[in-house]
């Protein structure tokens, strides 16, 4: 169960609480006026979400392309075409958010 820190406790005690979430494989909720605002995670636990989050792009884009297969048959060119670009849209979008996760 997260622990809950505010702001302004956080940066009073930031070594602390590092120490915990690092060590003690504590989760924090930090939050700013009263609302929640970030997380401090382990980096085991960051790497697990991020690898979670890759799976389920990866499963996305796989069910994209089942479908794209799916209604190709019997689909004229044109709209086989623009089933394709929804695809290779939707792949760079995935592509982009990744970039901006890992940068």
């Amino acid at each position: 169960m997260p622990k809950t820190i505010s702001s302004s406790d956080l940066r009073a005690q930031i070594k602390r609480v590092l120490n915990e979430v690092r060590y003690g494989h504590s989760q924090y909720i930090v939050e700013k006026f009263g609302e929640p605002a970030a997380a401090i995670v382990s980096l085991e636990d960051f790497r697990r979400l991020q690898g979670a989050k890759k799976e389920q792009a990866t499963a996305s884009l796989q069910a994209l392309i089942a479908d794209i297969r799916a209604r190709g048959s019997g689909l004229e060119p044109d709209d086989l075409d623009d089933l394709i670009e929804e695809a290779r849209t939707e792949f760079h979008r995935m592509s982009s958010i990744r970039r901006l996760q890992s940068g």
